[in-house]
């Protein structure tokens, strides 16, 4: 009888777990959860970002379009005005100045965050005398 005992303990004990191999995988699984959430924070940190100045190109683009639409030509000097895309709102510099040719002129947009002084886009243009 003390065979059998002997025998089924053996057994009970060759077929579960340790508890040091338990805590040895909850250890390399928790470390990896820690690698794939830095990654996901990255990756969403990197999304935000791309779509604050993907926002930017467009008010950038909008604005260049509007001056070149426009029939008057387009004064020189700097003008700051505001846009909102997409429910964000953004500041935007519009710099006018000459260029060697007499009936062209360069405009420069530069596009912030509201509030935030990072740039977002610049963008250069060229407009013609009409």
């Amino acid at each position: 009888m003390m065979m059998d005992m002997s025998k089924a303990w053996r057994a009970a004990r060759c077929e579960g777990f340790t508890l040091i191999e338990v805590l040895v995988a909850l250890f390399i699984l928790a470390i990896a959860l820690a690698a794939v959430m830095r990654n996901l924070t990255g990756a969403i940190t990197t999304t935000g970002a791309l779509r604050d100045r993907t926002l930017a190109l467009w008010v950038a683009e909008n604005r260049l379009a509007r001056v070149e639409a426009i029939v008057h030509w387009p004064p020189l000097g700097r003008r700051h005005t505001k846009a909102r895309e997409d429910g964000r709102r953004f500041r935007v510099v519009t710099k006018v100045v000459t260029t060697p040719l007499p009936e062209i002129r360069r405009v420069r947009i530069t596009v912030r965050r509201a509030r935030r002084p990072q740039v977002l886009m610049r963008l250069v243009g060229f407009v013609r005398k009409p």
